[in-house]
């Protein structure tokens, strides 16, 4: 019944922010966003629910961070793992997925073997708000908006410069992205990825 709530939390957020009804870009907003990421680190061990990014989103949002061979890769939330899969295969990059369901996480691990990428790809039992972000050159997540604003801080303070962070569907309060882009998927969703980069000091 929890898992339910979650994944019905999740969709109506994503809906509301398709037709522009919810907006978390003015400071209130940040407020009552990080609040309700705090009482959920209080209610639950999950930071956000397991809902997958259709393939095409993915491919689309590793092209907007023009992830190479020479990126370690980290998807906070990493689900079934095709995010790190596809970093690996289609780019040679290093890719680390993160994800706390035991479950996910040996699911993925054998998709990880499957796909033929286990030198490259992996996946840790981890809580995403424990990660050390530092070893990361581009970072991946489709969470919420109250995740992304509890996240907030460590991304910007642990990345180095240059860094690519890309989110699906849910922006970063009032860090404004280097860019955002809208695709629908083949299911005739309208989708939204959000595109980052660290620069050389961040004053947030």
């Amino acid at each position: 019944m929890k898992q339910l709530r979650r994944v019905l939390f999740l969709v109506s957020l994503t809906l509301l922010s398709g037709i522009d009804c919810l907006r978390f870009d003015a400071e209130g907003d940040d407020w009552i966003g990080i609040v309700h990421a705090e009482e959920q680190d209080r209610d639950s061990t999950y930071i956000a629910p397991f809902v997958p990014t259709p393939q095409e989103v993915v491919d689309r949002m590793l092209e907007l961070a023009q992830v190479s061979q020479e990126d370690i890769l980290y998807d906070l939330g990493s689900g079934d793992g095709r995010i790190v899969i596809t970093a690996a295969k289609r780019y040679k990059a290093k890719a680390v997925g993160f994800e706390i369901d035991p479950a996910l996480v040996t699911s993925s691990q054998r998709s990880i073997k499957e796909a033929g990428v286990e030198a490259l790809a992996e996946i840790r039992e981890e809580d995403i708000r424990t990660v050390d972000l530092s070893p990361a050159s581009v970072v991946t997540m489709y969470l919420y908006p109250g995740a992304n604003l509890r996240l907030r801080a460590a991304i910007m303070r642990q990345l180095k410069p240059g860094s690519r962070v890309v989110s699906h569907d849910f922006s970063m309060g009032d860090w404004k992205p280097d860019r955002v882009e809208r695709m629908t998927d083949s299911g005739g969703l309208l989708r939204t990825i959000y595109l980052w980069r660290i620069g050389e000091r961040s004053t947030r």
